[in-house]
C-alpha cells in the first residue's frame, strides 16, 4: 500500500516508548486499533515489550463485532492471556477493581465524529475515574473521518444519555484527542492527559483524504459513505421505520413492510436534496427491526459531501413517512436503552424537533431552529484545535 499523508497516534506513540517501560498499562480499544500498516495496537505494543496488564472494550466489544446495543461480558485474549473488561455489559463506568493495579490508560479508537457514538462515552467515563485516582489517560489521536466540520443542534442537559451527552453539538468536528482535552477542561475531570497528536492531518480531510486503508470502527458502517449517511440517517432508529440494520447497506437503506416506496420516492423528490441522490429500494433485514420482513422504501448515495445535508435529509424522510403513514408511524421508545423516553429526543438531544415534525415542518425549517446554537458551539471548542 502507498504511504499515508498523515501519520496516525500510534505509529508516533511506538517512535519512543522507553518512557513506559516498567508501566501497567491499560488498553481501552476494540478492532479499528490499528496502525497505517493495520498491524493492531496490542500486538505492537507487546512485541515491544510494554506491560498490557488489562483491556477494555467499548460497544461492540473488544474484537469490535457484537451488535449494536447487546450488553458484552467480560473475557480473556487468548493469545496474551490478558483479562478483557466490558464497558457494555454490567457497567458502562469501569470500576475500582477494573482500575486496580494500573498506571495508565492508553485510549485508542476509531471515532466518527458524531454525538450519538458511543465509544467517545466510554473515554469520557474512563478519564472521570481515572481522574479520581490519580491514573494516567493517553489518547492516541486518530482521524475524524468526516472532517473538522460542526453540524447539528447542542444536546439540551435533561436529555443527556449514554447516546449523548457533555454539551457536544450532533456533529462535533473535533478528533478524539481534542474531545478528550475538551472534556477534561469544561467537566473538571483532573485527568493527567497526554494527546499523542498525529502528522499530517488537517480539518477539511475527509477519511478518503488521508491515504489510509477504511478502518471499519463498528458493524454498521462499512464505509465512508455508509459513515456520512449515518450522520442523519441514525436518527431514523428514534422511530419505527428500518434504518437498514441487517442487510449490506446500512444507513443507506431507509424501509418498512407498510411503505409503498413509489409514494415515498415521488414524496421525497418534492424536496431539494443537493448533494444526495435516491432510488427506490426493496430490502429484507436478517436482524433487526422487521427481522426477515420484505421492507419497501429507498436507497441513498452521497453524490456531494460539501452540498449535501444528512441531517435535514433524515427529518425530511421522517417527515414525509409519517404525513404519507399517519397510522402505521411510531415514535421509539423502547430500543437502545431509551426506558421509555423518545429515542428519538435523545438522539437529537432536545424534544423540539420531534415536537416541531408533528406540527408538520420539514428538514430546512427545523434546522434554523439550531444554526446559533451551533456556531456558537463551533467558536466554544477552538481552544481544544491540535490541528
Amino acid at each position: 500500500m502507498s504511504k499515508p499523508k498523515i501519520k496516525l497516534g500510534i505509529d508516533k506513540l511506538l517512535e519512543d516508548t522507553g518512557w513506559l517501560d516498567g508501566m501497567r498499562i491499560a488498553l481501552l480499544t476494540n478492532s479499528s486499533g490499528v496502525n497505517e500498516e493495520l498491524k493492531s495496537n496490542l500486538d505492537l505494543l507487546m512485541e515491544r515489550g510494554i506491560r498490557v496488564v488489562k483491556l477494555f472494550g467499548p460497544e461492540h466489544g473488544f474484537w469490535g463485532a457484537e451488535k449494536d446495543g447487546i450488553s458484552v461480558s467480560n473475557g480473556i485474549e487468548q493469545r496474551y492471556g490478558i483479562p478483557i473488561f466490558s464497558l457494555f455489559g454490567a457497567t458502562i463506568k469501569p470500576t475500582p477493581e477494573m482500575l486496580d493495579g494500573i498506571d495508565i490508560v492508553i485510549y485508542d479508537i476509531q471515532d466518527v465524529g458524531l454525538r450519538f457514538y458511543t465509544y467517545i462515552y466510554s473515554l469520557a467515563y474512563m478519564m472521570e475515574e481515572c481522574g479520581k485516582r490519580g491514573i494516567k489517560v493517553i489518547v492516541l489521536d486518530r482521524p475524524n473521518p468526516i472532517s473538522g466540520k460542526v453540524e447539528g443542534p447542542v444536546i439540551e442537559r435533561r436529555f443527556e444519555s449514554f447516546v449523548g451527552g457533555y454539551g457536544l453539538a450532533l456533529r462535533y468536528g473535533l478528533t478524539v484527542g481534542e474531545l478528550a482535552q475538551y472534556f477534561n477542561d469544561r467537566f473538571n475531570m483532573n485527568v493527567d492527559l497526554e494527546v499523542v497528536k498525529m502528522d499530517g492531518w488537517k480539518r477539511w480531510m475527509y477519511y478518503d483524504d488521508t491515504g489510509l486503508l477504511w478502518n471499519t470502527p463498528s458493524p454498521n458502517l462499512p464505509s465512508l459513505e455508509h459513515t456520512f449517511l449515518y450522520v442523519g440517517l441514525c436518527l431514523i432508529e428514534g422511530t419505527n421505520i428500518s434504518e437498514g440494520r441487517g442487510t449490506v447497506h446500512p444507513f443507506k437503506y431507509v424501509g418498512a413492510p407498510w411503505i409503498d416506496s413509489h409514494l415515498l420516492f415521488n414524496g421525497m423528490q418534492r424536496i431539494p436534496h443537493p448533494g444526495i441522490g435516491f432510488r427506490e429500494r426493496s430490502f429484507i433485514p436478517l436482524t433487526s427491526k422487521y427481522a426477515n420482513e420484505l421492507c419497501k422504501g429507498l436507497e441513498f448515495f452521497v453524490e456531494n459531501r460539501e452540498t449535501a445535508k444528512p441531517i435535514e435529509l433524515a427529518l425530511d424522510l421522517i417527515s414525509t413517512i409519517k404525513r404519507l403513514y399517519p397510522e402505521e408511524f411510531e415514535w421509539d421508545t423502547s430500543s437502545h436503552r431509551a426506558n421509555g423516553r423518545y429515542h428519538f429526543d435523545l438522539l437529537m438531544g432536545s424534544d423540539k424537533y420531534r415536537l416541531a415534525i408533528e406540527e408538520g415542518k420539514g428538514g430546512d425549517e427545523i434546522s434554523e431552529m439550531w444554526e446559533e446554537e451551533t456556531r456558537e458551539f463551533e467558536a466554544s471548542v477552538k481552544e481544544f484545535y491540535l490541528y
